[in-house]
């Protein structure tokens, strides 16, 4: 049982690494299992996957430089994970192609506010050798778990993902209330996509 808030704050920084890696793995590492579900040519819908991913990861990241200043940091990165937990959830339930696509497009896009958010952080962290080796190894476990889960379990078909995915959004659910219960100010978050005069003329 984790009662020390330090102890809680290093678990919710390894999350991130886990999460981040472990999420985009696991959506490029489905695309054979969710093509053979949805009988589409797996090529087709691999060139799909790449540009839907691509269009999500720029709406994401256009929306930061617009929600940040309007909202303050707070706001916005305290409930990323929250709006990756609902695209998690029409993926994980998805039962045609528009459910998917749907859930990639929400899960994308605040994935990455999400890794933007931490990424810069996770660096600071690991530069002042804050368990360097815990932070980093968080980053290798996702995508390993992925990969194995998906590799050898593959004989289980669509069940395999349903499980994956559903396992992500229950550490993204953990992770979003403890971080809310630590009270974390995100003063130290990044603002680089935020033009300087709407840096000045807001408090983020």
């Amino acid at each position: 049982m984790l009662d020390n808030q330090n102890n809680i704050k290093k678990v919710i920084l390894m999350s991130v690494g886990y999460l981040s890696s472990g999420i985009v793995m696991a959506l490029f590492a489905s695309l054979g299992i969710w093509a053979k579900f949805l009988d589409v040519n797996a090529n087709v819908g691999a060139v799909a996957f790449v540009s839907i991913f691509a269009v999500a990861t720029c709406i994401g990241i256009i929306l930061i430089r617009y929600l940040v200043p309007k909202f303050g940091k707070k706001a916005i990165y305290e409930h990323d994970i929250l709006v990756c937990i609902i695209g998690l959830l029409f993926i994980s339930l998805a039962i045609n192609k528009a459910m998917l696509v749907v859930g990639i497009i929400i899960t994308v896009g605040a994935l990455a506010v999400f890794f933007y958010e931490n990424f810069n952080r996770q660096v600071n962290y690991i530069r002042q050798g804050q368990n360097n080796f815990l932070h980093l190894s968080s980053w290798i476990a996702g995508p390993v778990i992925a990969l194995a889960a998906i590799y050898f379990l593959s004989d289980f078909g669509i069940i395999v993902l349903r499980v994956l995915f559903a396992h992500y959004i229950a550490i993204g659910f953990w992770f979003w209330i403890q971080r809310l219960n630590v009270h974390e100010s995100y003063f130290d978050a990044p603002d680089t996509l935020i033009a300087s005069d709407e840096k000045k003329d807001n408090n983020i």
